[in-house]
């Protein structure tokens, strides 16, 4: 079953949108656009009657969330009123306690809510988290562990999860969380001789086609476009 992204000109990309359930990684640097992706396609899913959450892993307060995001024209105050899109942010001291509690905040205060699509922003956070039982930082093969389990829990109840990552486009292809999930979408920034240039390139998609090859998009206050 394929989902909308709402985002113009990515559906036609991905031969019709995400797949869903799956588990979808938005990567690039710091200002390619993932947030922006994200929230952009979370707020016109939900304004279509999907039931939508995001959880902030790193972006401060909730009403700083939204204070920010309500720049942007695809901005829908009555989403949140009604509560077809839920905001989260969990806390540093969550955080801090490591696995079990991040999973726990979830578990009671997302999943308990049945949404259809959720966004994780950004996961790569998780790579610093300890085991909240024994207080230590992860070893090996642990954090794969736990975010498979995680990323687990959302399949098995039919949601489509995107999920973004402070990763380079020149590290995508080894980076182990390129192994864990279903698609993965690459933005990239750079200074060109006629200005800064923007472009999104599909790594992959499992059980999907795609079309290849970098495609330029451009942000405005009416979110992303591609060209």
């Amino acid at each position: 079953m394929k989902s909308s992204s709402f985002i113009k000109g990515l559906d036609d990309i991905l031969c019709g949108g995400f797949i869903s359930p799956s588990t979808v990684l938005v990567a690039g640097t710091t200002g390619t656009g993932k947030t922006n992706l994200c929230l952009q396609s979370l707020f016109h899913a939900s304004g279509r009657g999907v039931k939508c959450a995001y959880i902030s892993l790193f972006s401060g307060s909730r009403d700083k969330i939204i204070s920010t995001t309500r720049q942007l024209d695809f901005f829908d105050e009555q989403v949140i009123t009604s509560g077809m899109l839920a905001i989260h942010s969990i806390s540093t001291d969550i955080i801090a306690k490591g696995d079990f509690s991040i999973f726990e905040y979830i578990t009671d205060n997302v999943l308990s809510t049945s949404p259809t699509m959720v966004v994780i922003d950004t996961i790569t956070t998780l790579e610093a988290i300890c085991s909240t039982f024994e207080e230590r930082e992860f070893r090996g093969c642990e954090l794969r562990t736990f975010v498979q389990n995680l990323f687990m829990e959302f399949e098995e109840k039919g949601i489509l999860l995107i999920v973004t990552g402070e990763i380079s486009p020149e590290s995508i292809n080894v980076s182990h969380w390129s192994y864990m999930v279903d698609t993965i979408l690459s933005l990239e920034k750079k200074i060109a001789e006629n200005g800064l240039e923007r472009h999104l390139e599909v790594i992959k998609t499992r059980g999907s086609d795609f079309i290849p090859g970098r495609h330029p998009f451009v942000i405005s206050v009416k979110g992303i476009e591609l060209l």
